[in-house]
């Protein structure tokens, strides 16, 4: 799953940057991108790596947002070949072309959850089930606030649109707040404490990069 690697990749990048598995993991995520025919055939990501069962893989912000923050760290850390950046370039322009005329309210800042499934260690004939939820819109905010992605929407012109996309990102998250405290729609688990991690680090990330000095 986009979501398992992308998060393993991203703990060894920190934890292990000397891991003989980075490069592998870092193929295996390129190599599960997909493209998209809504958005101009741009490669991006979906929940998966590889299809279940011959069913396509559905395109997903989130996931596309988790790979190019992964592979962004990555080619900081050890370089990329050409078809990893080329995937990477194509993740950051398949976010920037969002179709949502409103983008703090946009499909592609709903957040979702997995379901991951293992073998249970113990019993084969069962399965662990845990379900993963994701701030959607804090995982976008982290992707377009890349060095990559800044660069690359220098580099083509896109600054408005990624500015726009980031400003409406911003919002999203900051919506989703009430005195500081982070919340997930209903349950038992409404208040997650992850939550608020993730969304008072992106609006850090956000004013720290629009602080101009002297103005």
């Amino acid at each position: 799953m986009t979501h398992v690697v992308t998060t393993v990749l991203r703990g060894l990048l920190r934890a292990a940057p000397d891991s003989p598995a980075l490069p592998i993991l870092r193929d295996a995520l390129v190599d599960g991108a997909v493209t998209d025919p809504a958005r101009d055939h741009r490669r991006c990501w979906g929940a998966r790596l590889t299809p279940l069962r011959g069913r396509a893989v559905t395109p997903s912000s989130v996931h596309t947002a988790q790979a190019v923050v992964a592979l962004d760290r990555a080619a900081r850390l050890f370089g990329e070949d050409s078809n990893a950046r080329a995937a990477r370039e194509e993740g950051v322009r398949w976010l920037l072309s969002c179709p949502g005329p409103a983008h703090d309210g946009c499909e592609d800042l709903e957040s979702s959850h997995d379901t991951v499934r293992r073998p249970h260690p113990v019993d084969a004939s069962r399965h662990e089930v845990l379900s993963v939820r994701h701030f959607a819109a804090a995982w976008v905010m982290r992707a377009l606030l890349t060095p990559g992605a800044v660069r690359t929407a220098a580099d083509e012109g896109q600054e408005a649109a990624w500015q726009e996309l980031l400003s409406g990102a911003a919002a999203s998250v900051w919506r989703q707040q009430d005195g500081g405290i982070w919340s997930w729609d209903g349950g038992d688990l409404a208040y997650p404490m992850w939550m608020t991690y993730q969304g008072l680090s992106a609006l850090r990330a956000h004013a720290v990069w629009m602080y101009q000095p002297g103005t």
